[in-house]
Parts: C-alpha cells; structure tokens; sequence
C-alpha cells in the first residue's frame, strides 16, 4: 500500500489516543467477541482503532 506510512502518521495525529493500535488489541476484541462475555451483542460495527472513528474523517 503506498503512503502506509502517512496513514499511520495521519492516525496518531488524529486518533483520541493518540497512537495506532497494537496487534494484541485486534486480538482481544476479537476474542471478547468469540466469548460468552458478548453474548448479548449482535449487529454492531467493533472498530478497533483508538478511537479514530470518530473523528469523522
């Protein structure tokens, strides 16, 4: 993907959190999803990403 690194820049500027997420993240969220602790979700967009969704962009 070219300007890979412009997007990760772009995201750590912009993000609440002001960093990109970590691998072991993704990976946590996609196992509390996997588990009987999200039992009760269903039809909702999980984004992973420190918060950069809403910044609207």
């Amino acid at each position: 993907m070219s300007d890979f690194a412009t997007i990760l820049d772009t995201v750590t500027t912009r993000a609440p959190l002001h960093r990109n997420i970590e691998q072991g993240e993704v990976g946590n969220a996609a196992l509390f999803l996997a588990s009987n602790l999200a039992s009760g979700i269903t039809g909702e967009v999980t984004y992973v990403d420190c918060g950069f969704n809403i910044t609207g962009i």
